[in-house]
């Protein structure tokens, strides 16, 4: 799978170019061939991040096809509160004050991700701003080459590379793998920090994503509160409340304290939440602090380019290639890249960071009920059918072709994640997570010009549409009449070329 030779049994997998994306390839790739149960795969993955070397593995697999397989998991628990410890001192109010209202100097995480490539468009938007990049990479041609090839992709440029500034740095490693000097100079100098970056990964567990997600930020932490209180602005999710609705909390507010971590069982979102409350400790010590929560980060509103990597576009893979559709309340919850981002911006230039909460939600929510019908209308053939049965096709297929995109999203589906002995996408049901707010938000995006769309057919069809045309999807055997628009796309049309809320 590698497409290098493996000469002995101590070959390391990640030595000889396996990452996770390729770890979740091989996991799908041992059910199929050895007849693992989809339950092991989160503890054989576990044991590759301990002991990634041939024997390891294979001595893993074994046990898992023996039913014996011994992952350490149970050894003990996340103590989530000693983790959330902020840990480096905060100190506020000496050297220049950050000019935050009008930013000149910003340092940005994660602008080779789909969400923080939109960002970092958006903050180029004034023609004053210069933007220093944190980008893993070798050096600081491949950081720059990295964030071009992203935003490229995303339909995110062009970008003024005139005023983007790469760093190449590492959110795992000690001052954010930079040196002392870039440290302490970017300490002294920016007016905001915009934390977007994070190892994703809904399969590791927490102790493996712990470096980047949680360590890399008390590193911001640290670097915001050298000397003069630097705003830190916190991309979170939504789904740290996940938790709370399995624990029983049937509504939250954008002010609810967080609880209930221990019914996450997702390592990134243990590490969201964690993070989360790492921030709150370092506001209460002083620390400008603002946290955003989106939950489903959709493409483009206005051409619905889209990030195929998630969970969401593997699901709709999965109804079309399938034709069938869970019977289940999910709620779909998109908000646009771009204006997520708008959003963003704008309430960090208008807001105080006063350690508040904005949930960056739709103001209508439509269920996946509205998803397969769209898809219908589009030419597929969709057919609801009982949720488990659903996930025994899910299961089937997934042994059966390894390379489709719901495969590593398998376990999620099976695996119990907490005391209520639910799964995780269990967790995410209406019934199940809690109803939420977004007071705060609406409240400060008024008059902004920034309008997140209701989820409804016209979203979902631009979407649908885009994928389509990207040949993510395959083509419909039919071509459906969509909302009296006639064919998708219409003739001699471009995707995105639908009107609807705009940043004005």
């Amino acid at each position: 799978m590698l497409g290098v030779p493996v000469t002995g049994l101590d070959d390391d997998f990640f030595a000889l170019g396996g990452d996770s994306l390729k770890a979740a390839e091989m996991m799908a790739q041992a059910r199929k061939v050895f007849g693992v149960s989809a339950g092991d795969v989160r503890g054989l993955t576990r044991r590759l991040l301990r002991d990634p070397s041939l024997r390891g593995f294979s001595a893993a697999v074994q046990e898992a096809r023996t039913g014996r397989l011994d992952t350490g998991a149970s050894a003990g628990r996340t103590d989530f509160a000693h983790e959330a410890a902020v840990g480096v001192p905060v100190r506020t109010g000496t050297g220049a004050a950050p000019r935050w209202r009008h930013p000149r100097s910003v340092l940005l995480t994660g602008a080779t991700g789909f969400l923080g490539v939109h960002l970092l468009r958006e903050l180029l938007a004034d023609p004053g701003t210069r933007v220093h990049c944190l980008v893993r990479a070798a050096g600081t041609d491949h950081a720059r080459d990295r964030v071009v090839s992203t935003a490229r992709r995303y339909g995110a440029g062009p970008l003024d590379l005139d005023r983007v500034v790469p760093l190449a740095g590492d959110l795992a490693q000690p001052e954010l793998g930079l040196s002392p000097v870039v440290f302490a100079e970017l300490a002294r100098t920016v007016d905001v920090i915009h934390h977007a970056g994070a190892q994703v990964n809904f399969i590791y567990p927490y102790e493996d994503l712990r470096a980047a997600n949680v360590a890399g930020t008390r590193e911001l932490i640290r670097l915001a509160g050298l000397s003069r209180g630097v705003p830190l602005h916190y991309i979170s999710s939504t789904a740290v409340l996940a938790g709370m609705g399995a624990a029983g909390v049937r509504a939250v507010t954008e002010d609810t304290p967080l609880d209930h971590a221990d019914q996450l069982g997702l390592g990134y979102i243990e590490t969201k939440y964690v993070a989360e409350q790492m921030l709150r400790g370092a506001a209460r010590a002083g620390l400008p602090v603002t946290i955003y929560r989106p939950l489903d980060v959709a493409g483009d509103h206005r051409t619905g380019a889209w990030n195929t990597a998630t969970e969401v576009c593997a699901l709709i893979r999965f109804i079309t290639d399938s034709g069938l559709a869970p019977d289940i309340d999910l709620p779909l919850d998109l908000v646009p890249a771009d204006l997520c981002a708008a959003a963003v911006r704008h309430i960090a230039t208008h807001q105080v960071a006063g350690g508040h909460t904005y949930h960056l939600a739709s103001p209508r929510r439509a269920g996946l009920t509205a998803l397969a019908d769209r898809l219908r209308r589009h030419g597929y053939p969709v057919t609801p059918i009982p949720y488990r049965a659903w996930v025994d096709e899910l299961l089937r297929r997934a042994v059966q072709d390894p390379a489709q995109p719901m495969a590593p999203f398998v376990p999620l589906f099976v695996d119990q994640c907490g005391p209520a002995g639910l799964t995780v996408a269990e967790t995410y049901l209406g019934h199940v997570f809690p109803a939420y707010t977004r007071t705060r938000a609406d409240q400060a995006l008024a008059g902004s010009g920034v309008v997140f769309p209701p989820v409804d057919a016209a979203l979902l069809d631009l979407h649908l549409g885009r994928l389509i045309q990207d040949g993510y999807l395959p083509a419909p055997a039919r071509r459906g009449r969509v909302e009296g628009r006639g064919l998708w796309p219409p003739a001699g049309s471009r995707t995105g070329s639908r009107s609807g809320p705009i940043r004005r």
